[in-house]
């Protein structure tokens, strides 16, 4: 079995974990810092983020678009000295030029992924990084002068350890390795739930919606209560919803037990969507309920209206009761679907979930019960979100811990 002693191991080598590698290797340029990857590449999720797009950060985020117990602490002391401002710029000190969008979303100038990775790449070279892909760490143990790692064919012995792996499980849903780590470690963490992902619905309706979209309003209800709502476009898929939108309330709708409500007119109240029906069924009395929408819904969207209403598609408009004309009005200002628990990592893209906050120093991300220990990005129990939080998080908590290191 081959040995080998570093300073610093940081176990991932994803956004956070290539970050938090730079920043100390910065400090320590006589020392060894490497960083060990179970994909056959570093960055591979970076890849993909924002649409290949990578959404690397969002002007002025604040604690008010993070979650997880404990977050708003956490992210008013990080962002104090690690702000988008200091990602940025750091950023451009390495060569990426970014521009940022009518929402606040920054990304690359050049709209590629790869323009971030490879910034980040080409400093760990010259930071002399190394980068042990393809492994498996099969063991952890502390030792007394720090962290004996084990793999399937080497030791290492490492002054300090970073776990920088990230939540997420694998796409057969099952736990991810990291959670083995955790174990390890003995450190104490909140269940895993998929965030930023489509949430699972229960209704026949939308069979019939597959593959549509409409803009609108989307709202999470629980125990009666809306609980927070956003405005964007809605995909329909087969058994699920999805969209930016839906995506902002799917951390907690995954958990099942509560509602999503879907305004498709929501710039009107209720008095003028109820209006603006009667009114087409006044213009053309003789004409088949499923005509009442063109011009204003596709049409299999009109079709689940009138279903979930009462009202066949067949009926003449004038035979239409005001009963109906209320309930079909109530129904367009809220088309409400029940939401499944969902346990489906594949098509998410945030873990929420991980290391518990408190078991950290808010201050360095260093552990409180092992010394020379830290965590950052997506295996803390935070997660922000659509919109670049997640990555201005994972390269501010990276650049805290690395520098703390």
């Amino acid at each position: 079995m081959k040995k080998q002693s570093v300073y610093a191991a940081v176990i991932g080598g994803g956004a956070s974990g290539m970050m938090c590698a730079i920043r100390a290797a910065e400090r320590h340029r006589d020392k060894q810092i490497i960083i060990l990857e179970k994909a056959d590449r570093v960055g591979k999720k970076l890849l993909v983020t924002g649409n290949g797009r990578c959404n690397l950060s969002h002007v002025g985020a604040s604690a008010v678009s993070y979650h997880g117990e404990g977050s708003d602490d956490l992210i008013n002391i990080l962002f104090k000295k690690y702000s988008t401002d200091t990602v940025l710029s750091y950023f451009h000190e390495l060569g990426l030029m970014t521009h940022t969008d009518s929402e606040g979303r920054v990304y690359p100038i050049s709209n590629q992924s790869s323009s971030v990775l490879d910034v980040l790449r080409k400093r760990m070279m010259q930071l002399s990084i190394s980068e042990i892909c393809a492994v498996e760490i099969r063991g952890i143990q502390k030792s007394a002068s720090g962290y004996e790692i084990f793999t399937s064919d080497s030791r290492i012995y490492a002054q300090k350890l970073v776990i920088a792996t990230g939540g997420r499980a694998d796409h057969a849903g099952r736990e991810s390795g990291s959670r083995d780590i955790l174990r390890m470690l003995g450190l104490n963490t909140a269940p895993l739930s998929p965030s930023l992902s489509p949430v699972k619905v229960n209704d026949g309706i939308l069979r019939s919606l597959k593959g549509i979209r409409a803009l609108a309003e989307v709202s999470l209800i629980k125990n009666g209560q809306i609980i927070k709502s956003e405005r964007g476009e809605v995909q329909f898929t087969d058994g699920a919803l999805s969209g930016i939108c839906v995506f902002d309330l799917s951390r907690e709708a995954n958990k099942g037990g509560c509602e999503i409500s879907v305004n498709l007119l929501p710039d009107m109240n209720s008095d003028e969507v109820r209006g603006e029906i009667a009114g087409r069924i006044k213009r053309e009395p003789s004409a088949p309920a499923s005509e009442i929408f063109i011009g204003m819904f596709h049409k299999n969207i009109g079709l689940a209206l009138l279903k979930k209403s009462g009202i066949k598609p067949s009926a003449i408009c004038a035979e239409i009761s005001e009963k109906e004309i209320s309930r079909l009005s109530a129904t367009i200002s809220a088309l409400r679907f029940k939401c499944e628990t969902n346990h489906d990592f594949s098509r998410s893209q945030v873990t929420a979930g991980g290391i518990r906050l408190s078991e950290i120093n808010h201050e360095t991300f260093e552990s409180k019960k092992h010394k020379g220990l830290y965590i950052t990005g997506e295996a803390l129990d935070i997660d922000g979100d659509c919109g670049g939080y997640n990555l201005q998080f994972a390269f501010a908590s990276g650049m805290r811990a690395g520098n703390s290191l």
